[in-house]
Protein backbone atom coordinates (compact mmCIF):
# COMPACT_ATOMS: atom_id res chain seq x y z
CA UNK A 1 0.00 0.00 0.00
CA UNK A 2 2.98 2.33 0.52
CA UNK A 3 3.37 2.29 -3.27
CA UNK A 4 -0.10 3.80 -3.70
CA UNK A 5 -0.47 6.31 -0.85
CA UNK A 6 1.46 8.37 1.69
CA UNK A 7 3.23 6.46 4.44
CA UNK A 8 1.42 8.31 7.24
CA UNK A 9 -2.04 7.65 5.82
CA UNK A 10 -1.33 3.96 5.13
CA UNK A 11 0.09 3.42 8.62
CA UNK A 12 -2.92 5.12 10.21
CA UNK A 13 -5.37 2.99 8.23
CA UNK A 14 -3.44 -0.14 9.20
CA UNK A 15 -3.92 0.71 12.85
CA UNK A 16 -7.66 0.01 12.72
CA UNK A 17 -6.84 -3.65 13.39
CA UNK A 18 -7.86 -3.48 17.10
CA UNK A 19 -11.32 -2.40 15.96
CA UNK A 20 -11.39 -5.31 13.50
CA UNK A 21 -10.45 -7.60 16.40
CA UNK A 22 -13.48 -6.33 18.32
CA UNK A 23 -15.74 -6.90 15.31
CA UNK A 24 -14.44 -10.44 14.80
CA UNK A 25 -14.96 -11.25 18.47
CA UNK A 26 -18.54 -9.92 18.19
CA UNK A 27 -19.48 -11.61 14.91
CA UNK A 28 -17.69 -14.95 15.29
CA UNK A 29 -17.43 -15.49 19.04
CA UNK A 30 -20.60 -13.59 20.08
CA UNK A 31 -18.73 -11.27 22.42
CA UNK A 32 -20.93 -8.40 23.59
CA UNK A 33 -20.53 -5.24 21.53
CA UNK A 34 -20.87 -2.31 23.90
CA UNK A 35 -22.03 1.20 23.07
CA UNK A 36 -18.53 2.71 23.52
CA UNK A 37 -17.19 0.13 21.06
CA UNK A 38 -19.85 1.06 18.51
CA UNK A 39 -19.03 4.75 18.95
CA UNK A 40 -15.33 3.99 18.47
CA UNK A 41 -16.08 2.10 15.26
CA UNK A 42 -18.13 5.04 13.93
CA UNK A 43 -15.36 7.43 14.97
CA UNK A 44 -12.79 5.36 13.10
CA UNK A 45 -14.98 5.18 10.00
CA UNK A 46 -15.37 8.96 10.11
CA UNK A 47 -11.61 9.33 10.33
CA UNK A 48 -11.13 7.00 7.37
CA UNK A 49 -13.64 9.08 5.44
CA UNK A 50 -11.55 12.20 6.08
CA UNK A 51 -8.47 10.40 4.81
CA UNK A 52 -10.15 9.48 1.53
CA UNK A 53 -8.35 12.36 -0.18
CA UNK A 54 -4.64 12.98 0.15
CA UNK A 55 -2.98 16.21 1.14
CA UNK A 56 -2.99 17.64 -2.41
CA UNK A 57 -6.73 16.99 -2.76
CA UNK A 58 -6.46 13.96 -5.02
CA UNK A 59 -8.53 10.88 -4.22
CA UNK A 60 -6.60 8.04 -2.62
CA UNK A 61 -5.92 4.94 -4.66
CA UNK A 62 -8.62 2.32 -4.17
CA UNK A 63 -5.96 -0.37 -4.64
CA UNK A 64 -3.88 1.11 -1.83
CA UNK A 65 -6.89 1.31 0.50
CA UNK A 66 -7.88 -2.30 -0.22
CA UNK A 67 -4.33 -3.53 0.34
CA UNK A 68 -3.90 -1.79 3.70
CA UNK A 69 -7.35 -2.91 4.91
CA UNK A 70 -6.60 -6.51 3.91
CA UNK A 71 -3.35 -6.20 5.85
CA UNK A 72 -5.20 -4.90 8.91
CA UNK A 73 -7.81 -7.66 8.61
CA UNK A 74 -5.19 -10.41 8.32
CA UNK A 75 -3.40 -8.94 11.35
CA UNK A 76 -6.65 -9.02 13.33
CA UNK A 77 -7.46 -12.58 12.25
CA UNK A 78 -3.98 -13.67 13.32
CA UNK A 79 -4.33 -12.09 16.76
CA UNK A 80 -7.73 -13.68 17.36
CA UNK A 81 -6.71 -17.02 15.83
CA UNK A 82 -3.68 -17.43 18.05
CA UNK A 83 -5.69 -16.71 21.19
CA UNK A 84 -8.82 -18.68 20.28
CA UNK A 85 -7.15 -21.93 19.25
CA UNK A 86 -4.81 -24.54 20.67
CA UNK A 87 -1.90 -22.36 19.55
CA UNK A 88 -2.25 -20.35 22.77
CA UNK A 89 -0.95 -23.41 24.64
CA UNK A 90 2.16 -23.59 22.46
CA UNK A 91 5.37 -22.23 23.95
CA UNK A 92 6.24 -18.74 22.81
CA UNK A 93 9.55 -19.37 21.08
CA UNK A 94 8.35 -22.37 18.98
CA UNK A 95 5.24 -20.43 17.97
CA UNK A 96 7.35 -17.42 16.98
CA UNK A 97 9.61 -19.73 14.98
CA UNK A 98 6.69 -21.21 13.04
CA UNK A 99 5.23 -17.76 12.36
CA UNK A 100 8.54 -16.52 10.96
CA UNK A 101 8.99 -19.75 9.00
CA UNK A 102 5.55 -19.31 7.42
CA UNK A 103 6.43 -15.71 6.58
CA UNK A 104 9.67 -16.90 4.98
CA UNK A 105 7.74 -19.35 2.79
CA UNK A 106 5.36 -16.61 1.66
CA UNK A 107 8.30 -14.32 0.93
CA UNK A 108 10.02 -17.02 -1.11
CA UNK A 109 6.87 -17.51 -3.19
CA UNK A 110 6.49 -13.72 -3.54
CA UNK A 111 9.95 -13.43 -5.13
CA UNK A 112 9.14 -16.20 -7.64
CA UNK A 113 11.07 -18.82 -5.68
CA UNK A 114 14.17 -16.67 -5.70
CA UNK A 115 14.08 -15.73 -9.39
CA UNK A 116 13.19 -12.08 -8.78
CA UNK A 117 15.22 -11.72 -5.59
CA UNK A 118 17.80 -8.97 -5.85
CA UNK A 119 20.79 -9.12 -3.54
CA UNK A 120 21.98 -5.79 -2.16
CA UNK A 121 25.15 -4.76 -3.99
CA UNK A 122 26.23 -1.68 -2.03
CA UNK A 123 27.29 -1.21 1.54
CA UNK A 124 24.58 1.32 2.40
CA UNK A 125 21.81 -1.03 1.21
CA UNK A 126 23.15 -3.72 3.52
CA UNK A 127 23.23 -1.10 6.25
CA UNK A 128 19.54 -0.34 5.60
CA UNK A 129 18.65 -4.03 5.75
CA UNK A 130 20.54 -4.56 9.00
CA UNK A 131 18.94 -1.45 10.52
CA UNK A 132 15.50 -2.71 9.43
CA UNK A 133 16.13 -6.00 11.20
CA UNK A 134 17.49 -4.41 14.38
CA UNK A 135 15.51 -1.24 15.10
CA UNK A 136 11.86 -1.75 14.04
CA UNK A 137 11.98 -5.52 14.59
CA UNK A 138 14.25 -6.86 17.32
CA UNK A 139 14.49 -3.75 19.49
CA UNK A 140 10.79 -2.98 19.03
CA UNK A 141 9.74 -6.44 20.25
CA UNK A 142 12.12 -6.32 23.20
CA UNK A 143 11.03 -2.83 24.27
CA UNK A 144 7.36 -3.74 24.00
CA UNK A 145 7.84 -6.72 26.28
CA UNK A 146 9.84 -4.60 28.72
CA UNK A 147 7.07 -1.98 28.73
CA UNK A 148 4.42 -4.58 29.55
CA UNK A 149 6.53 -5.77 32.48
CA UNK A 150 7.18 -2.27 33.82
CA UNK A 151 3.95 -0.32 33.23
CA UNK A 152 1.37 -3.02 32.50
CA UNK A 153 -0.59 -4.18 29.49
CA UNK A 154 -3.16 -1.45 28.95
CA UNK A 155 -0.76 1.55 29.02
CA UNK A 156 1.56 -0.29 26.64
CA UNK A 157 -1.26 -0.99 24.21
CA UNK A 158 -2.45 2.62 24.37
CA UNK A 159 1.04 4.02 23.81
CA UNK A 160 1.34 1.68 20.85
CA UNK A 161 -1.40 3.71 19.19
CA UNK A 162 1.17 6.49 18.78
CA UNK A 163 2.80 4.49 16.00
CA UNK A 164 0.85 6.25 13.21
CA UNK A 165 1.96 9.62 14.59
CA UNK A 166 5.55 8.50 14.17
CA UNK A 167 4.85 7.47 10.59
CA UNK A 168 3.20 10.82 9.88
CA UNK A 169 6.10 12.72 11.44
CA UNK A 170 8.76 11.01 9.33
CA UNK A 171 6.53 11.08 6.25
CA UNK A 172 6.24 14.87 6.50
CA UNK A 173 9.77 15.67 7.70
CA UNK A 174 11.81 13.12 5.73
CA UNK A 175 9.73 12.33 2.64
CA UNK A 176 8.10 15.73 2.16
CA UNK A 177 4.51 14.49 2.40
CA UNK A 178 1.84 17.17 2.93
CA UNK A 179 -0.28 17.29 6.07
CA UNK A 180 -3.51 19.28 5.98
CA UNK A 181 -5.95 20.04 8.78
CA UNK A 182 -8.45 17.56 7.34
CA UNK A 183 -5.89 14.74 7.22
CA UNK A 184 -4.73 15.60 10.74
CA UNK A 185 -8.30 15.43 12.05
CA UNK A 186 -8.87 12.10 10.32
CA UNK A 187 -5.74 10.56 11.81
CA UNK A 188 -6.61 11.94 15.24
CA UNK A 189 -10.11 10.39 15.04
CA UNK A 190 -8.72 6.96 14.15
CA UNK A 191 -6.03 7.07 16.86
CA UNK A 192 -8.59 8.22 19.43
CA UNK A 193 -10.98 5.42 18.45
CA UNK A 194 -8.24 2.79 18.68
CA UNK A 195 -7.02 4.13 22.03
CA UNK A 196 -10.53 4.11 23.53
CA UNK A 197 -11.34 0.63 22.31
CA UNK A 198 -8.06 -0.74 23.69
CA UNK A 199 -8.47 1.03 27.02
CA UNK A 200 -12.09 0.07 27.60
CA UNK A 201 -12.74 -3.32 26.07
CA UNK A 202 -11.88 -6.99 26.31
CA UNK A 203 -9.87 -6.62 23.13
CA UNK A 204 -6.94 -5.62 25.36
CA UNK A 205 -6.56 -9.25 26.41
CA UNK A 206 -6.02 -10.45 22.87
CA UNK A 207 -3.70 -7.61 21.90
CA UNK A 208 -1.51 -8.19 24.93
CA UNK A 209 -1.35 -11.94 24.37
CA UNK A 210 -0.20 -11.22 20.85
CA UNK A 211 2.52 -8.92 22.14
CA UNK A 212 3.72 -11.73 24.41
CA UNK A 213 4.58 -13.81 21.35
CA UNK A 214 7.80 -11.82 21.24
CA UNK A 215 9.30 -11.97 24.73
CA UNK A 216 12.85 -11.55 25.85
CA UNK A 217 15.08 -14.59 25.71
CA UNK A 218 15.32 -16.18 29.17
CA UNK A 219 18.43 -14.98 30.97
CA UNK A 220 19.52 -16.58 34.21
CA UNK A 221 20.15 -13.97 36.85
CA UNK A 222 22.79 -14.42 39.49
CA UNK A 223 21.46 -14.56 43.02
Amino acid sequence: SYNYMDVGIASTLLFVYPILVALIMWIVFKEKLTLPTILCILLALGGIGLLYKSGDGSTLSLTGIILVMVSALSYAIYIVGVNQSTLKNLATLPLTFYVLLFGLVLFWVRVDFGQSLHVADTWYLWGNLIALAIFPTAISFLCTTQAIQYIGSTPTAILGALEPLTAVFFGVVVFGESLTLRLGCGMLMIILAVTLIIAGGNVTIYLVRFRKLFPRLPIKRKK
